[in-house]
């Protein structure tokens, strides 16, 4: 007699795809299991794409103290290979059980090929949800560009889906009904990644996420005190790295590759795909704010000297920058702010200057933040260029709609400048400033880069879309 799988509450979710291994999260429904209860209920198995038979049946291990949740990693695959994947659990530890799975929606993923010429993604970031005083999600509007991200995903066949930042919002209504204890994020959490069509895109292509502000609060850590660094933040981050860092590079696997060994020690990490390395930042958690501009730092130092290492090694290959905050251009007077890198600028002017004095060539950026998107080229001095890329947001209220850039309030064409007013480079925005939901299919080859941006309705908007060379 079998035994029938029961579906994950929030997941599958394919995380980190390497070239041998990929990571999947699953979390439990509430409560099953309670904080100190580990149980070796979850069970997974795989094929290549094509085969009709499947693995055996691999267990992995759910943990009250991680909100029922667990990470399975799965290893030996073959690279760029496309896998089929079932992942759910059963309320028992027994081996030789025999399994029903016909009620688990089949996933997939697609391991890297080191020497691909091509890797093609999809990008966006901030996908706002209206949350009510019952912490609940009160419309699916949101949920419905992840359905056009799904559809378009079977045409296009991404490598993965890298979102940047604000995949929650934890403060839909500012101060009224914000998420503040550990229950509150973690529900909203589990609210957001069940939502249909995003449940079903993280378990069809792997994904790459970090955090911005609204994963705690608005201009975080502007308004942080006392009592919000000791309560409000240490739930917003435990829930951050159970529902994002655990299935992403930063959460470190044992010796084997086999689990995952602790606790991250930071949330910015870096992965490759194809022909391009990418460095994704932690621009929220490490920052140092001052009244004195030269002492303010968006990133620590540690991460500002991995990204100059990162940055020279294997020089010939795509170097992608991504950066949940813009990096340029920046915005006119009185729109100016302190929140993005232009309040920042002695550390954003030693990191372009990094990039002008590196031996790589293929400089990207990518970032979200400002509820609209738009391509940008910064010409160093020197003549070397830097190619920035944004795309935000996913979903953004009409009701909202002061709350985003546009043309006007941009300063460019025009000099960037750094600390002390010294000069960096020439910025340019020669397409459209698109002011509404979007999101990006992105690919990079050995000769350029592809910038296409699609509307709410998966329309293509030439008009914001760009193709460089390098």
């Amino acid at each position: 007699m079998s035994r029938m799988v029961n579906r994950f509450a929030v997941g599958p979710v394919v995380g980190e795809t390497g070239v041998t291994h990929a990571r999947l999260f699953g979390a439990l429904p509430t409560d099953t299991l309670v904080a100190g209860e580990k149980r070796m209920w979850g069970r997974v198995r795989w094929r290549p794409e094509g085969d009709l038979g499947w693995s055996d049946t691999l267990r992995f291990r759910l943990n009250g103290n991680f909100d029922g949740s667990g990470v399975v990693v799965l290893n030996g695959l073959q690279a760029g290979t496309r896998y089929q994947i079932q992942a759910g659990w059963i309320s028992s530890e027994e081996l030789d059980t025999p399994l029903d799975w016909q009620h688990i929606e089949i996933g997939q993923l697609v391991t890297d090929q080191p020497d691909a010429a091509e890797t093609r993604f999809l990008f966006g970031s901030c996908c706002y949800r209206f949350v009510g005083l019952d912490g609940k999600i009160q419309d699916d509007r949101a949920d419905k560009i992840f359905a056009e991200m799904s559809a378009l995903s079977q045409q296009v066949n991404p490598d993965f889906v890298l979102f940047g930042g604000d995949q929650v919002y934890a403060d839909s209504m500012h101060s009224l009904g914000a998420a503040e204890s550990r229950e509150d994020f973690f529900s909203l959490y589990r609210e957001s990644f069940s939502q249909p069509h995003l449940a079903r895109l993280l378990r069809e292509t792997s994904n790459y996420m970090i955090l911005d502000d609204h994963e705690i609060e608005n201009n975080w850590p502007a308004r942080a005190d006392a009592a919000r660094w000791t309560s409000k933040y240490p739930a917003a981050i435990k829930a951050y790295q159970i529902y994002q860092a655990s299935h992403s590079p930063a959460s470190p696997l044992n010796a084997a590759g086999t689990y995952l060994d602790r606790d991250p020690d930071k949330f910015w990490y870096t992965f490759s795909r194809g022909p391009a390395d990418f460095f994704v930042m932690d621009v929220r958690t490490e920052r140092v704010l001052s009244r004195w501009p030269w002492q303010r730092k968006m990133i620590s130092d540690d991460q500002e000297a991995a990204f100059r290492t990162w940055l020279d090694l294997n020089p010939d290959r795509i170097k992608v920058l991504v950066s949940s905050v813009v990096l340029f251009p920046e915005q006119r007077r009185p729109f100016r702010g302190r929140d993005a890198w232009e309040g920042f600028r002695h550390q954003r002017q030693r990191l372009l200057q990094a990039m002008a004095d590196s031996p790589s060539e293929k400089l990207v950026v990518m970032s979200g933040d400002v509820h609209a998107s738009l391509y940008a080229s910064l010409t160093l001095q020197g003549g070397k260029r830097v190619h920035s890329w944004t795309c935000s947001g996913l979903f953004w209220p009409t009701a909202l709609m002061a709350f985003r850039w546009y043309r006007p309030m941009l300063r460019v064409p025009g000099l960037l400048y750094g600390g002390w007013g010294k000069p960096l480079g020439q910025v340019s925005v020669p397409g459209q400033v698109y002011s509404d939901n979007a999101f990006s299919v992105v690919s990079f080859d050995t000769g350029g880069a592809h910038f296409a941006l699609y509307d709410r309705r998966q329309r293509y908007v030439e008009s914001a879309s760009q193709q460089i060379h390098w």
